[in-house]
């Protein structure tokens, strides 16, 4: 009886350890959208501080971003959009949003260290 029982448990607590890991990525998003800012540092300048004529996108508000994200990306870009609409048909729009809440958690302006190095 014993054994059946320390059998079970022992069944219950790896099955319970397979599953947990799996639940816990569920959440977790299949890439890392540092990663796939890096391609907007082409353009848009380091952290999305650009030093030129493209406009800057870091500190601007996440829901701004992602909507201009999605219009960039649907049948009907905004007018005068220039290599963007090519651009983000390649992201998922959970990418977008991703990216959107990433550029608008850096300030607009680099912080002083960082001003220091330039």
């Amino acid at each position: 009886m014993h054994t059946a029982i320390r059998i079970s448990g022992i069944a219950a607590l790896a099955l319970a350890a397979l599953a947990g890991p799996r639940l816990a990525a569920a959440d977790q998003p299949l890439f890392d959208v540092t990663v796939l800012a890096g391609a907007c540092a082409n353009c848009h300048g380091t952290d999305g501080r650009s030093p030129g004529s493209i406009p800057s996108i870091a500190g601007r508000p996440e829901v701004a971003l992602k909507q201009q994200l999605l219009a960039f990306k649907s049948d009907t870009p905004p007018a005068g959009t220039t290599v963007m609409g090519r651009l983000v048909k390649g992201y998922s729009d959970e990418q977008l949003s991703a990216l959107a809440k990433h550029f608008s958690q850096i300030s607009k302006t680099p912080a002083a260290q960082e001003v220091a190095k330039q």
